[in-house]
């Protein structure tokens, strides 16, 4: 008498072996989707302090406190200098995982108005 085995007992672990294969792939990918939210997320956020830290210099405000002012939490300007009238600054992307560090730089200008 002879025995067959069936075709579900040799296929038994591949796909345990499958999903070990895709699971790393699937891994990095959504670590570099986090990461691409996370410099999306900062690039807005850079625009608009810059744009808040410009306003205040026409205004006769202090610049450092009007961007430190508009970037949200867990952000925080590097360096804020002021190129020919106008405001630039500097803000480090946070890090996910491997990732390289990232450095988002906006500028922005406007006109001076009487105090």
């Amino acid at each position: 008498m002879t025995v067959t085995r069936d075709r579900g007992d040799r296929e038994r672990g591949s796909s345990a072996i499958e999903l070990l294969g895709v699971l790393p792939v699937v891994v990095v990918v959504l670590l570099a989707l986090l990461q691409t939210i996370a410099v999306t997320y900062t690039t807005h956020a850079t625009n608009q302090a810059v744009r808040d830290g410009a306003r205040a210099m026409s205004l006769g405000r202090p610049v450092a406190a009007a961007v430190e002012r508009s970037l949200p939490g867990g952000l925080e300007a590097q360096q804020i200098t002021y190129p020919d009238g106008g405001v630039r600054i500097e803000v480090r992307v946070p890090r996910i995982a491997v990732f390289p560090g990232m450095t988002v730089t906006r500028e922005a200008a406007m006109p001076r108005t009487a105090p």
